[in-house]
């Protein structure tokens, strides 16, 4: 299965995995700040970043990730949330892709495991770099200063 249809799948079930994300945020340890933000709010972002898997995978380096994150970034320190919860919900976002690519059945065999590789090292990279821009977003001030 080509790349392609992979991410139309991610991309299509945006809204499962957000739940799904929603659900682990609840049940880890050390996401209480967090896990306290209505819902909506938390869904919405995460929705909207599993909708543009695509995007950002064809074109890592894309401005709209960095404008993305790092706003990202700076309302969650508005809200006051704790850094170490920011960074572990972007990570949270990952692991919930990556087990609902694997979930799929998609990579059943050698080429297919190949391709499953290359697919998580973009996504590594991708969350990778989503870190990073909260984190810069985060660290913000007002004026745009970091």
């Amino acid at each position: 299965m080509d790349m392609n249809t992979v991410i139309g799948v991610v991309e299509r079930n945006a809204g499962k995995l957000a739940e799904r994300w929603l659900e682990r945020l609840h049940k880890e340890a050390g996401m209480e700040d967090y896990a306290r933000e209505p819902a909506p709010f938390l869904l919405d972002h995460v929705r909207d970043a599993y909708q543009e898997i695509g995007t950002y995978l064809d074109q890592p380096r894309h401005q709209v990730i960095a404008e993305h994150f790092r706003a990202t970034g700076m309302r969650r320190r508005e809200r006051g949330l704790p850094l170490a919860e920011v960074i572990r919900a972007v990570q949270l976002a990952r692991t919930v892709l990556w087990q609902y690519v694997i979930e799929q059945g998609i990579f059943d065999s050698t080429v297919n495991l190949y391709q499953a590789l290359n697919l998580y090292r973009q996504i590594v990279t991708f969350f990778d770099q989503a870190v990073l821009y909260a984190v810069e977003g985060y660290f913000e001030t007002a004026s745009g200063e970091p």
